[in-house]
């Protein structure tokens, strides 16, 4: 049964929902609002990340690992969504690992159609890497996207700076026909965040572009490669096929693969860590894959550490 602080969470979206914005200014002015009441969690700084697009930020844990770092893409269906609305994520993600986790801003459709966003995601992977050698790639729902093409980049470039992903209901599949079948039609009622929602985020996303591209569709992708991957997404929501076909086909191309589907969660609900019960274990659950990562044991194809290296030093 979920806790009384996500019921609470639920029916304030549903409630929304009645009084939508009129437009999408309004829609983007409504997230900067929300965003603005982020108070900082005590132990994590956040400041302006300079170097990336105005509205990014850099959260860092008191006495910072400088091994690893933290690139987390927020979503908001390509067309809207800020980096401060996910600073109380962040900073959870930070806590829990000791890594900065820098929250980077991105340029929006339909002003900015495909691939822009993507591009700037990767400019901001390489901010990134400039403040560790080893770089976990995360997002939500178009951000995990936007995360599956910066990891799908590098992998393709041979960068082994990127070392995993941590992917929240993200949006894999752009094809037509994924918004008539499936978890998109028969999850309507029960996704709060998503049940209104249509096809318009990745036709005003891609502008003309094919949706058959495996950067904007990585269920198509060679997946070959890729790092270690958690994925965590709600069996209430319509994009749960997404995350569902992205493992399976992960797994088959011999990817580290860890699957979490959690019931009567809405769409991202993640980003109430701090404040939901639910939404804080499921950072904590992030956080623990990426200690894990850090510390040489998730099987990535490569040995894990520490142990015998030959029988010999087991006699």
């Amino acid at each position: 049964m979920p806790s009384n602080a996500f019921t609470l969470m639920e029916g304030i979206i549903r409630a929304g929902k009645a009084n939508p914005p009129l437009d999408r200014e309004s829609e983007r002015r409504a997230t900067a609002e929300q965003a603005a009441t982020y108070r900082p969690l005590p132990g994590v700084r956040d400041e302006p990340a300079t170097a990336l697009r105005d509205g990014s930020y850099l959260m860092t844990p008191d006495n910072p690992r400088d091994d690893l770092v933290i690139l987390y893409i927020h979503g908001g269906g390509f067309t809207s969504g800020t980096a401060g609305i996910c600073r109380a994520l962040g900073a959870h993600l930070a806590l829990g690992t000791g890594a900065r986790v820098v929250l980077p801003e991105y340029r929006l459709a339909p002003e900015n159609p495909y691939p822009a966003a993507l591009d700037d995601c990767e400019a901001a992977f390489a901010y990134a890497a400039t403040l560790a050698p080893r770089v976990v790639v995360a997002g939500e729902s178009a951000g995990a996207n936007l995360a599956m093409g910066v990891l799908l980049r590098r992998a393709g470039a041979g960068d082994e700076r990127a070392v995993a992903g941590v992917l929240y209901a993200g949006v894999f599949d752009q094809r037509k026909e994924r918004y008539i079948s499936g978890s998109w039609l028969e999850r309507a009622e029960t996704d709060p965040v998503l049940g209104d929602a249509d096809d318009s985020m990745s036709t005003l996303y891609l502008k003309g572009q094919r949706a058959d591209d495996p950067l904007v569709s990585p269920v198509l992708a060679d997946l070959r490669g890729l790092p270690p991957l958690f994925i965590q997404a709600s069996s209430a929501e319509r994009l749960l096929d997404d995350s569902l076909e992205l493992a399976a086909r992960a797994a088959r191309a011999g990817v580290h693969v860890e699957m979490q589907v959690w019931p009567q969660m809405t769409h991202a609900w993640q980003l109430a860590a701090g404040f939901v019960p639910e939404a804080t274990e499921a950072a904590e659950r992030a956080a623990s894959f990426v200690n894990r990562v850090a510390e040489g044991r998730v099987v990535d194809g490569a040995a894990l550490l520490g142990g015998p290296a030959s029988l010999d030093e087991v006699r």
